[in-house]
């Protein structure tokens, strides 16, 4: 901690300089929780004043709740200074507890979970592997010896990338990472300091939530029915927008609605000067994103303020491609970042990725996929059947999974809690007059999907009757 010097020039009172001083170190965490302060008379020594100044200022302290003084062991930091602290100020002892945050229990609560084999887990984000193009590292040598000997180089990678999923996108503005966490990781390192307030996008995903708040970021959750507006960006001191353009929250919006929407979120960002940050989640299922609407990086008059990451999964189990895709200044900054933390991606999983990109077998693959996924959707629509008088599947152009409203509504965080004592791993989405579920039909095998469709109807009838009888 700095030397603390009094400025008896000052018009502020030299006890009132004492007072900022502590106040201020214990708030930008130089003094934590416990920490000791000088004995009155020490401290006075130290400074050069009378020790009734020192009284005086330690006296206002302890009346303000930042310090406490005991016989015997003298005066520290008060175990409730970080109550006191600002919302939008960070110390190492807030960043320590950021996982005590609301919703915490839905993605903390199932790590207890993960070690069980029979755990059904629709949230992972990842293809099963029996969807992979490979089954096991083995299958993938094929693809590190095709084309040509020279190795790939980046701009060919992701000039593949782009292709792949039909973009318009400048493939020279992207860096290229070992998975989404990475690229996120990087752009939170990059655009973020702790104690910093983000908007995300609702549905949310959690991990990802996670991955924000262990960074010690803020987050403030918005949707079509709680939209952004230009009195919380000043509020809220919100410093960045994350949108996910695979989201389609609200299905009764048309696709030029969604539009409009984004739309004039990018026009509120560039008005501000906030920029967004866009997660594009794909697969070697399919060769799009997921919709046909343009992406906020396309849609952007103003490219400087719309950074995109996203990745690839489908390729092999625990394998995945992640990229940052942006202005040329952020692309530098995130390059120099990802060098220094050594996070570039080995240039062996370039090469496969490059090669699976231009292969036959992977549109042959996709194909065959198409069609199990086809298989898997119908096989789960006659199992929700049996809900019928309580669901309504949502009809939208999605081949990898199943949205649907359960009325009426259940108490989310029960539903989360009795679906994890079945071993099923599922965040539901809470509505107005509905529980909201997106069921996955790629994250788990075929026999696991099945089987966590089972529980889930279980799960719902047993809470929708339990429901019915505490009202009647």
């Amino acid at each position: 901690m700095a030397r603390f010097i009094l400025n008896p020039e000052s018009s502020k009172p030299l006890y009132k300089q004492i007072v900022d001083y502590y106040e201020n170190s214990i708030i930008n965490g130089s003094l934590q929780t416990g920490n000791a302060l000088p004995a009155e008379r020490d401290l006075a020594v130290q400074l050069g004043v009378n020790r009734s100044t020192v009284t005086t200022a330690y006296a206002e302290l302890r009346a303000n709740g930042y310090i406490t003084s005991r016989q015997g062991s003298g005066t520290r930091v008060s175990s409730e200074a970080a109550d006191l602290i600002p919302d939008h100020s960070m110390t190492w002892n807030k960043l320590r507890n950021q996982h005590l945050a609301e919703d915490s229990s839905l993605y903390g609560k199932h790590y207890d979970y993960l070690k069980d084999p029979s755990l059904i887990n629709l949230i992972s984000g990842s293809i099963a592997e029996d969807l992979c193009l490979a089954k096991s590292a083995h299958e993938l040598t094929p693809f590190t010896t095709k084309l040509d000997n020279a190795p790939p180089t980046k701009e060919r990678v992701t000039h593949s990338i782009c292709r792949f999923m039909k973009q318009s996108s400048l493939s020279e503005h992207m860096v290229l990472t070992s998975s989404l966490e990475q690229a996120m990781l990087l752009s939170v390192k990059c655009f973020l300091n702790p104690g910093d307030a983000i908007a995300m996008e609702e549905p949310v995903n959690y991990p990802h939530l996670n991955i924000l708040i262990v960074s010690g970021i803020r987050v403030i959750k918005y949707s079509t029915d709680k939209p952004l507006t230009q009195t919380m960006f000043q509020k809220e001191s919100i410093k960045l927008v994350i949108a996910n353009s695979n989201n389609i929250y609200d299905h009764s919006l048309s696709h030029s609605a969604i539009l409009q929407q984004r739309k004039k979120l990018l026009s509120q960002c560039e008005k501000v000067g906030i920029p967004i940050l866009e997660i594009v989640e794909t697969s070697l299922l399919t060769n799009s994103v997921g919709n046909d609407l343009p992406s906020f990086f396309e849609l952007g008059s103003n490219r400087e303020l719309v950074v995109q990451i996203g990745h690839f999964t489908g390729i092999a189990p625990g394998l995945s491609l992640g990229w940052v895709l942006g202005p040329e200044h952020v692309v530098n900054r995130i390059q120099e970042v990802q060098m220094q933390l050594c996070m570039t991606p080995p240039p062996v999983l370039l090469e496969i990725v490059d090669n699976i990109l231009n292969s036959d077998e992977l549109h042959d693959h996709i194909d065959t996929i198409q069609e199990q996924l086809y298989v898997r959707k119908q096989k789960v629509l006659h199992k929700l059947n049996t809900l019928k008088d309580h669901i309504t599947i949502l009809q939208i152009e999605d081949p990898t999974s199943i949205w649907f409203d359960f009325k009426p509504s259940l108490n989310r965080q029960e539903l989360f809690d009795t679906l994890l004592e079945s071993n099923v791993l599922l965040v539901p989405h809470k509505q107005e007059h509905a529980v909201r579920i997106r069921l996955p039909l790629s994250y788990v095998t075929k026999e696991q999907l099945l089987e966590g469709t089972s529980r889930l109807i279980s799960v719902l009838n047993t809470l929708h009757v339990r429901q019915f009888a505490a009202i009647y």
